[in-house]
């Protein structure tokens, strides 16, 4: 029943990674971000055989400009920068001649990022208590048992992300992982892409390199020249990197606590011909007039118990629907 009401004409999906499964136990919140590479590929022989129209974000572009596509379309983005994305996700839509979008974030290739939810994931798994203390305030949590880690993990996780002093982030990571932070960027160095691969990625027509801010800060904490600074140095390291102009952007976290009103002009002035956040919904002919901030569908392995059939609950607008109180062109 939702369907014609909350479908749209298409879906933007959003991934981050795409690596084989780990023979070890994993907290929710960070294995969420991750899909097998079977999977990916049954996703996308699901969406062919169903006649969904694979497309590229410049030519989801085009149709909010005016161009009426033939069919429901989809376009896959990926999110961050990670290597799994040029081992795994790559060859297999390659095999199906499928475009998509890696949204990078600069300090990745350079190696200067902290990809501190992996960071914390390890700390939460190999400990049975996490105390810290942040500006006078402590905060305790017991994670003797899965259920307590994985409720601790977000706890800390939202802590960190909507941090607002303007303390370095690598100080907040070293109060709260105590001795545990010497290989601080020891997860980059493993999981992030290189420049090299992402000029490799760049020279075929399927792929679209868009940016993803300098740091993957939360914008909305930072004041109006720096959140403008990392929106347009991103752009201008990648164009630098690639030769190319990086025509896409996507908010770093995406929500409407990371991005708002703000962060759309910046992008606005940009002149991004599309500009994504993580809210969740599908696209509609009327997001023509908010081509700064467009819905996404997130994929979740997990959450859907790796049946891409549970896929098509929020292709069609029923979760969706629900989730934005029956709201159909979801923007602010």
């Amino acid at each position: 029943m939702t369907k014609p009401w909350y479908s749209g004409i298409g879906s933007i999906l959003m991934f981050h990674r795409v690596c084989p499964e780990e023979n070890r136990r994993r907290i929710g919140g960070a294995s969420g971000l991750e899909v097998s590479p079977e999977y990916l590929e049954r996703s996308v022989q699901y969406f062919l055989d169903n006649d969904y129209d694979l497309i590229s974000l410049d030519r989801v572009a085009e149709i909010l400009k005016g161009d009426k596509p033939a069919k429901k379309f989809i376009a896959l983005t990926f999110d961050d920068g990670y290597a799994d994305n040029f081992h795994f996700a790559y060859p297999v839509l390659k095999k199906y001649k499928v475009p998509f979008t890696i949204y990078v974030t600069t300090s990745f290739p350079e190696k200067s990022a902290i990809l501190w939810w992996y960071l914390l994931e390890d700390f939460v798994l190999n400990n049975e208590e996490v105390a810290f203390e942040w500006e006078g305030q402590t905060s305790h949590f017991s994670c003797k048992n899965l259920s307590e880690k994985e409720f601790a993990y977000k706890s800390i996780h939202n802590f960190i992300a909507q941090k607002k002093s303007k303390v370095p982030l690598e100080d907040l990571l070293k109060a709260v992982l105590k001795n545990h932070t010497d290989g601080l960027y020891s997860k980059t160095k493993e999981l992030a892409l290189s420049w090299e691969q992402i000029r490799e990625l760049s020279e075929d027509p399927l792929v679209t390199i868009g940016a993803h801010t300098v740091n993957h800060y939360p914008l909305s904490k930072l004041p109006d020249s720096e959140a403008e600074w990392e929106i347009t140095e991103s752009k201008v390291r990648l164009e630098n990197q690639i030769g190319q102009k990086v025509e896409h952007f996507s908010y770093p976290f995406g929500t409407k606590e990371e991005a708002g009103n703000r962060e759309f002009e910046i992008a606005k002035r940009c002149g991004f011909s599309t500009v994504t956040t993580t809210r969740i919904g599908n696209i509609f002919t009327e997001h023509r007039h908010n081509v700064e901030c467009l819905p996404r569908i997130p994929v979740n392995e997990k959450r859907d118990g790796s049946d891409v059939a549970n896929l098509v609950l929020w292709l069609n607008g029923m979760l969706p629907g629900i989730l934005n109180k029956f709201k159909k062109v979801v923007t602010h």
